[in-house]
């Protein structure tokens, strides 16, 4: 009997590691399809077992995804690189139109049609970018960059921009270096962009704080806010392209601003994540530091 109890416990114990194993091999797939790998597979081998079968049909099914996913990439791309053109050339003709003799109601039609038109090619400039990064050729201009003069550059510009709208601005960055390689021009306009959507969304008398700090290998910055927040479950879903939220309808964009923040924070193999600030917001943004020797 206790010969039968140990050659069934070690057999249980042999099957259980052979089926955990297998099982982890496919989470640890699912896990890198979701931090953006879309050509990870399954590995297959020559048992033609369960397993081998579930692979089998995991793999045709993420195939399909993965063509179905780049295929609405390119029809968007397309419709944003072929509509710009047009759009430009119909610039041009309300500007030589504005220069003309006109009534006042003409004049304010006219007005409204560039601005307009200006608000749909920062849509179709928006997606090109969008496209451009998320293609995955790398960074541009690649060099090693200081955040903290960034943040600095940034802040300058903004505050007076928020002092105008009663808000207040304040300001505690780490002394350390903070440097990242990256494309300067990107990572200025992320901050940009969560700054002007920090200004935006809080009302008269709110406060924003940048901080940063630095560890060994991470640059942490912290844009933070007092205003209306975000509710948990749409936190996620606010970093999707033309996604905004209903309280946001009567604030100026496009609705590509956070898509471009998490794909510049992508592209520098960064990551960005969203927390209550209790009251409004808090935007973690972590890049890895590489030192400039």
């Amino acid at each position: 009997m206790a010969g039968f109890i140990i050659i069934g416990a070690g057999g249980g114990l042999i099957v259980s590691h052979f089926v955990l194993g297998k099982i982890e091999t496919i989470s640890q797939t699912a896990r890198d399809i979701m931090h953006g790998d879309m050509s990870r597979r399954l590995a297959l081998n020559t048992s033609s077992d369960e397993f081998d079968h579930l692979a089998t049909s995991l793999n045709a099914m993420l195939e399909k995804n993965e063509c179905l996913i780049t295929s609405l990439h390119q029809v968007t791309d397309d419709i944003a690189h072929d509509m710009r053109r047009p759009l430009a050339h119909l610039g041009q003709h309300l500007d030589e139109a504005m220069q003309q003799p006109h009534s006042p109601s003409q004049a304010d039609a006219l007005s409204h049609a560039k601005i307009n038109l200006n608000e749909a090619l920062e849509i179709f400039s928006s997606l090109l970018k969008l496209a451009q990064m998320e293609a995955g050729a790398g960074i541009p201009d690649n060099q090693n960059v200081s955040l903290r003069d960034i943040l600095l550059s940034i802040t300058d510009i903004y505050r007076p921009i928020m002092e105008e709208k009663q808000q207040t601005l304040s300001v505690y960055l780490s002394q350390d270096e903070m440097t990242c390689s990256g494309n300067k021009v990107l990572l200025v306009q992320m901050f940009s962009n969560l700054l002007e959507n920090a200004t935006n969304h809080c009302p008269a008398g709110s406060t924003i704080v940048v901080s940063s700090f630095m560890s060994d290998t991470t640059n942490t910055v912290i844009i933070a806010d007092n205003g209306p927040g975000i509710p948990e479950h749409e936190r996620e879903r606010v970093f999707e392209k033309m996604v905004r939220l209903d309280h946001s309808r009567s604030v100026p964009g496009t609705g590509l601003g956070l898509s471009l923040v998490k794909a510049i924070v992508r592209l520098h193999h960064g990551r960005i994540t969203l927390l209550d600030n209790a009251p409004g917001l808090c935007c973690k943004i972590q890049l890895p530091y590489h030192s400039k020797k």
